[in-house]
Order: C-alpha cells, then structure tokens, then sequence
C-alpha cells in the first residue's frame, strides 16, 4: 500500500517532505493487516492527525487516554456533540485489540510548522485511502483539482456563509478555507454547514474543517432534505459534489418539494440537485456543482424544461468541461456548472470552457490540473465576467442566449467553443506525447498482469 501514498496523491509534485511523511505513515498499516481494512486504518491514522493538533494530544502520547478518550475529551472541550464521529469511533473500538502505540509514534514525528501543515498531510491520506479502497470506500473524495479551481471561481469573502449539502470529506470548504488563509482572510468569521448521505463522510469533512479552525454546523442527511426542494436558509456560496444520475432519490412518484423551474424526474436526481443549489442561493450568491457531462445535453423532456428555465433565468454563469481521469473511481468525464442568483443587472449570455485537454497524469492514470491551468481558466472567466472579453479560441466562449435557444438549451461547451487552428507549440506537443506515452505503459503493464494470470491458471488446469 505504501506505493499510493508514496506516489505523491494529493500532494504537491515535487515535494519530497509530504511524499515521505505520508509514505511513512502509510507504511504503519502492514502492522494492522488481518485486524483493520484499509477503510478502518483510514479513520484511526486520519483520527490521529486531526488530535495532534488538538491539545488533548498530550494526554494521548503519554498514555493518560486512549484515542477514543482523548476524542471525547476534545469534544467536550468545546461542547461538540460526540456523535457526530460515531462512525469513525466505531473503527478505533475496533482497533482496540491491537497496540496503536507504534502509530502514535509516528503521527508525534509531525511537526507543527508552515513547512508541513497537517492539513495538507490529512488531505494527502484522504486522497491515498480513497485510491487504494476504490469503490468499496465509497465515492467520498473530490479531486483537489477541481476544489482548488472551484474555491478560485467562487471569490469567497470573509464573513460568508456556505453550504456544502453533499460534503464528501469536506474538500470544497476546506479548499476555501485554505484559499481565504493563503490571502491573510481570517477564516474564523466564515460559517459553514454541511451534510452527506453517509454519516462517515460528514464526520471526515467535520474533523477536516475543524483541522482548519472552523466548527460546521453539521444538517440533516440529504435523505431528508433533497426532496423538500430547499433547505431552510439561504447561503452566499454554496458547493456541491452530489451522487450522479442517483435514482429512487425520492420515496414519492411525485416528488413535492419547493421547485423553483419544474418537478424533476423520480429517476435522475441531477436537476433536483441544481434547483436546490439554486433555492439554497441568496441573492448575489454564487455556487460550484459537479455533474456529469450528459446532464447539460439531456433530452428528457422534465430535465430539458428544467435547463430552459434555469437558463432564461440567468442563473447559469458558466459551464466548464473538465478532463477525464480527474477522479479515483470513475473516468467519466464531469462539468463544472457555476451559478449565481442575480441580484442586479443579468448577463444574457453563458459563458463555456473546454478544458477538457488542459492537466496531466500524475499517478495511476488520473488526471489533476496544474496551477497554470487553473490560472488559465480562472483568467477567461475574470476576463468576461469584469471585462466582456468573450472568446479564447479553442478554448473559451461567452454564448448569447439566442444561440443557446436555437440549440435547443444544450450546455456542451466542445459544442460551442471554436475549433483552434493554432498547432500546438513543441512543449505542449512534448508534454502530449509524454503522457499518452506513460499510459501506453500502463495499459502494457495490465495486460502483462492479465496474461500472468491466465498462464497461471492454464498450468493449475494442466493446459
């Protein structure tokens, strides 16, 4: 297991200190094999960073509590509810039959300075725990990629409230927080408050958001709130990752919540989420929403009306095409809708983005975006937003809401954005080949595996 964490997820390329910290503390798992799934040891080592932050992990490294005392202990510190790590406290009881002390050997090597900051370190275990539990982890990580350009587009403010109401492990606040730090924004004054369907990915993001100095108001499940249309408040900034084309989302055949443009069909839960998004939005508010690329060309005629009025309605800012191999469990490729609620003057167009060739493999075949290509998608969206600049050939283009008519409301920015003639320059060409070079490599590794298999089967049968 050690080759995940040791491969540089999440973390910087380049930096050798994050690399090795969590190499290291990856390499502790071996000892806890046959004991803790990798999903389990997750929660323990993630529970260990979180508290060497805490003051309650001095009473932990000199034995006066165990982890899950020394927990409690934080908790009530600052009279949070236990409960809301109850999943993850499940897997310490587990843990329990074995030492943790040699885990907690490594996790005190830690320093707390600005050169390794320990949530740069708990992003980069999320990150490699998601990698190696696949899908039996279940879908809780967004791709920094996508949260660092989100929390850029976003603008956040001090003082803004924001809802995160399909957290994950709370990677879009915590990119936000992070953005507001690195500016000098005192990040205290922002409000959070999150969710998830599952209580394990609410009790990451709440430890990930608390690492970072800020305590979210933790809301009902989606379970419960997604079918009434609308939470009960109204946000500046609201964030979301959903499940894509959930089904069975609601128990009803129609579905009665607060709809502002139509009633979304039982079978797709995509345009419940936007309208939501949108409901959840004050006015001003501005929101990012990862969906799957189908949902802006569906031809279901609820979805379709949907998209037309939310249009019409000019609370579509953009929508940004983003390149596959982006996430862990799936290689689907997503899009980045940006919406705002106006509260002035509307734009009667849409700005769309291909940036579907912009990043590069980094491990395993996935994708990440580079800081550059962040900065360039962030510049085409400042250049029309603030200056009506409109077009980036081949890359950008801001769409009237004529021509989004005629195209019978489609959102595929490939669609709209001009072919480039320019032929790419020797270092983009070089940086092309290199890539679809590595994954030559790859994909000749596994059919090498396969073929290993095979073999080994033919001779157990004597063939």
């Amino acid at each position: 297991m050690s080759d995940v964490m040791g491969g540089g997820v999440g973390v910087t390329s380049g930096d050798d200190a994050w690399r090795r910290v969590t190499d290291m503390l990856w390499r502790g798992y071996d000892r806890y094999r046959g004991m803790l799934d990798v999903i389990e040891f997750g929660d323990v080592l993630l529970l260990l960073v979180y508290l060497r932050s805490r003051p309650a992990w001095d009473s932990l490294s000199d034995g006066g509590l165990d982890l899950e005392r020394a927990i409690l202990a934080d908790l009530a510190a600052g009279q949070e509810d236990p409960a809301i790590l109850r999943p993850l406290l499940d897997s310490v009881r587990k843990a329990r039959e074995a030492s943790l002390a040699p885990l907690n050997e490594l996790v005190t090597r830690l320093s707390l300075d600005a050169e390794l900051p320990l949530t740069r370190v708990f992003g980069a275990l999320l990150a490699g725990i998601n990698l190696t539990a696949g899908r039996k982890g279940g879908e809780f990580h967004t791709p920094e990629a996508i949260t660092e350009l989100a929390a850029v587009l976003l603008d956040p403010k001090p003082g803004d409230r924001l809802l995160d109401p399909c957290c994950k492990a709370g990677e879009f606040p915590a990119a936000i927080l992070d953005r507001l730090t690195q500016s000098g924004d005192v990040n205290g004054r922002l409000t959070i408050a999150i969710a998830d369907y599952t209580a394990r990915s609410a009790a990451l993001a709440y430890l990930n958001l608390r690492l970072r100095g800020v305590t979210p108001r933790v809301l009902p499940s989606p379970v419960k709130t997604l079918p009434a249309g609308a939470p009960d408040h109204r946000f500046d900034v609201v964030t979301a990752n959903p499940p894509f084309n959930l089904t069975n989302w609601s128990n009803t055949d129609r579905v009665a919540g607060r709809w502002r443009y139509d009633v979304p069909p039982a079978h797709n839960a995509n345009y419940a989420w936007l309208q939501y998004v949108v409901a959840s939005l004050d006015q001003g508010g501005r929101a990012a929403v990862v969906m799957t690329h189908g949902a802006g060309q569906s031809e279901n005629r609820q979805e379709q009306s949907i998209r037309a009025s939310m249009i019409e309605d000019g609370v579509v800012s953009a929508i940004i095409a983003l390149p596959a191999q982006l996430f862990t469990a799936t290689d689907i490729p997503v899009t980045l809708w940006l919406l705002r609620l106006p509260s002035g003057e509307r734009t009667d167009e849409v700005l769309f983005v291909d940036a579907t060739d912009l990043g590069g493999v980094r491990h395993r075949g996935r994708r990440t975006l580079s800081g550059p290509d962040i900065h360039r998608i962030e510049d085409a969206y400042r250049q029309w937003r603030e200056h009506g600049r409109h077009a980036e050939p081949g890359f950008a283009a801001a769409v009237s809401l004529e021509k989004i008519r005629a195209s019978r409301y489609r959102l595929n920015p490939r669609a709209y954005v001009a072919s480039s003639d320019v032929t790419p320059d020797s270092r983009t060409q070089a940086r092309q080949v290199g890539e679809l070079t590595q994954r030559l490599h790859q994909l000749a590794e596994q059919a090498a595996s396969v073929d290993r298999t095979v073999d080994a089967y033919l001779e157990e049968l004597s063939l």
